[in-house]
């Protein structure tokens, strides 16, 4: 259930901002955090090498974030997100709060509490069984 719940809600949000969630996740995370080494975001969205290498270059093709070689470092890639990457990332906040707001439109705030409270002891209880 949670499978496709995850794959039902990441269509519906993609379908409702333009940008798939896992785009809009590292463009959020480049602009709260500046210029980051294309390896920092890709552990901060826990995603492997491919897929990071994959979204950027959708996301660099759009001219929404800006990749180019360390100076200092050849080997590293450092990302930035552009003007036109805050744009569209401010033009998607306006429509993921009401996706969202459409998505818990039947809850009540305690249900809303009780769900985040299931989720995540099913999340710590996850992380336990890899340490």
């Amino acid at each position: 259930m949670c499978k496709t719940i995850d794959r039902q809600v990441t269509h519906n949000f993609e379908k409702r901002t333009g940008i798939s969630f896992t785009r809009y996740e590292m463009l959020h995370i480049l602009l709260n955090r500046g210029k980051l080494p294309q390896t920092e975001l890709q552990q901060s969205l826990k995603i492997d090498q491919a897929a990071i290498t994959r979204h950027l270059k959708i996301l660099e093709d759009k001219s929404f974030v800006l990749r180019e070689r360390n100076k200092q470092n050849n080997r590293e890639v450092i990302v930035e997100i552009t003007d036109e990457g805050r744009k569209v990332l401010e033009d998607c906040d306006g429509n993921r709060k009401q996706f969202f707001d459409d998505l818990f439109i039947d809850f009540s705030e305690e249900e809303k509490r009780q769900l985040q409270t299931l989720v995540t002891k099913l999340l710590d209880n996850s992380n336990k069984q890899f340490i």
